[in-house]
């Protein structure tokens, strides 16, 4: 048996902070904010997938991958089961407190750009019953 589900995903193209070098930007964004954001389970239980790219200049491929243009540092996607479900995860506490106000010691956040892709059907099977 096989169910249908809709998922969109948040696509979120990332200047670092003016004074950081890209390395010290992406060890930062690596070791710091992923695991960040990942700790955050409010969040978390409405987010399918998380995946973050790094993306140093404009020439590389990945900061071209969704159509966006401009010397971004980074690249993150983050898969929601619906457009409710991402603005919910957005309001939830620990993001408040904890993810939102981290982002600003890395990233340029008036030269992002972010969009959220149309609903996508993807199809999964349905879990198995162990009784």
């Amino acid at each position: 048996m096989q169910m249908t589900d809709t998922v969109v995903t948040l696509v979120v193209c990332v200047r670092r902070k003016a004074g950081l070098s890209r390395e010290e930007f992406s060890r930062y964004y690596r070791d710091i904010h992923a695991p960040l954001i990942l700790s955050a389970s409010g969040f978390c239980r409405h987010l399918i997938d998380y995946v973050q790219h790094h993306a140093f200049g404009s020439d590389n491929p990945i900061s071209g991958l969704f159509g966006a243009s401009g010397d971004y540092d980074a690249v993150a996607g983050l898969t929601f089961a619906s457009v409710d479900a991402m603005r919910t995860a957005f309001e939830e506490p620990d993001y408040l407190n904890i993810v939102r106000l981290d982002e600003p010691n890395f990233v340029d956040l008036e030269n992002c750009l972010s969009f959220v892709t149309k609903p996508v059907y993807v199809k999964r099977r349905a879990e198995q019953s162990t009784s």
